[in-house]
């Protein structure tokens, strides 16, 4: 493991331990080394390594040793870049948290109704133990079930990433930890995610081949939602869409819950495919063309050339997105705000489609929404003590470090 930066100190029994975020990414791995201060977590390397078109398919890694190879690089220039903090008080990175996406993850919110026998009691972490056990045993399997027909395959083949309570409403008033609060009705919000066996069985065993340990697998949407500053409040709504190269993820928070996650496949390289084909250059080109597009690079007559190839392909996109939110259950009315982040996501067009697109005439929005961006600064409780994770491509990978103090 990390073969580049051998020269760094070996780990000893007494340094505190530092940590991995990992967000395999159709275009770019995204890793994040970081360590826990209090209820803070700090930054301390970063990197972004550009993948192989071949390596992965709509989140799906393809080439595992590809994969690896380009994971393990992505690793050893964050480890370099913290150096010094190996070669004092820290121990490299065994325990890494990494993110999972894609069109087959899905991320379901069960409601769970509990009537306590002595409301006198406080609430302990063991009784909410007990509330989740009961619903993977009671709920789970038709759940799974509903999903996997979804999916098109077996419900053994679907398997549970991890499942987090969301609030808890104790005789209607919600709270976000229940632990230490008395009341005789509670009400549950369990957010649980699932994904095909063979999606976490390759992870695994990039895990395995880099000989880290795997802390927690989370849903990027998720992690994004629940680390965004604010949106953890009782009043908070937004709607937060990750466009990464080869999907798009979406999660809805309506009044401090996390509602759910959908996805669909259609990402960045959507884009840098129409370059390829309209004017008959590579891939590599391709991508070139469309990050000089992105920032303004080109001479107006190809910016023009280029824009007028993504009009199809920008509005069958938007249309993915409504479909996305048309399928969340028990929305009502849709939130007033869209939060943006992933490369993809600095394509000029994507935010003017979003804010033209004829959304109070499809869905329950009273009014059109704004769209704002989202930055690595915007995650809570993070530093980044690097500088270099300036960009909404970076968001990810700081959303799921954060999930430590989870």
């Amino acid at each position: 493991m990390f073969e580049r930066f051998k020269k760094v100190t070996a780990p000893k029994s007494n340094k505190k331990p530092s940590y991995l975020s990992v967000d395999i990414g159709t275009e770019y791995i995204k890793c994040a080394i970081f360590i826990r201060v209090g209820n803070e977590v700090e930054i301390i390397g970063y990197s972004r390594t550009k993948q192989k078109s071949s390596a992965m398919y709509a989140a799906f890694i393809l080439d595992i040793t590809e994969v690896v190879d380009n994971l393990d690089k992505a690793i050893g220039e964050a480890v370099g870049m913290a150096q010094t903090y190996f070669e004092t008080h820290y121990a490299l990175p065994k325990d890494m948290i990494i993110g999972i996406a894609g069109e087959s993850v899905q991320g379901v919110n069960i409601l769970v109704n509990v009537e306590r026998e002595n409301p006198d009691m406080e609430i302990s972490d063991k009784e909410i133990e007990q509330i989740i056990q009961k619903v993977k045993k009671h709920t789970f399997e038709s759940t799974k079930e509903d999903l996997a027909e979804e999916l098109g395959i077996p419900s053994t083949q679907l398997m549970e990433i991890d499942s987090y309570i969301n609030s808890v409403y104790i005789d209607g008033t919600r709270v976000l930890n229940a632990v230490g609060y008395k009341g005789s009705e509670l009400v549950y919000r369990v957010f649980s995610t699932f994904a095909p066996r063979v999606h976490i069985d390759t992870i695994n065993q990039i895990a395995k081949h880099l000989g880290v340990n795997i802390l927690k697998i989370v849903v990027e949407p998720y992690a994004i939602a629940l680390g965004l500053n604010d949106m953890r409040r009782n009043d908070a709504n937004g709607i937060i869409i990750d466009i990464g190269g080869g999907t798009t993820d979406v999660a809805i928070v309506k009044n401090g819950d996390i509602m759910g996650t959908k996805m669909f496949a259609i990402g960045g390289r959507v884009f840098t495919r129409r370059i390829e084909k309209d004017q008959g250059i590579t891939y590599e080109e391709a991508e070139e063309k469309k990050i000089n597009f992105i920032n303004g690079k080109l001479t107006q007559t190809e910016g023009t050339e280029i824009k007028r190839g993504f009009e199809n392909d920008i509005k069958i996109w938007a249309s993915g997105v409504e479909v996305a939110l048309e399928e969340f259950e028990d929305v009502g009315e849709y939130p007033p705000t869209i939060y943006l982040c992933g490369g993809g996501a600095l394509l000029p067009q994507i935010q003017e489609e979003l804010i033209s697109y004829p959304w109070m005439q499809s869905l329950n929005f009273k009014k059109y929404p704004k769209v704002n961006f989202i930055f690595p600064n915007a995650i809570r409780n993070v530093t980044d003590k690097t500088k270099k994770a300036t960009m909404p491509i970076d968001v990810a990978p700081l959303a799921l470090a954060r999930m430590i103090l989870e």
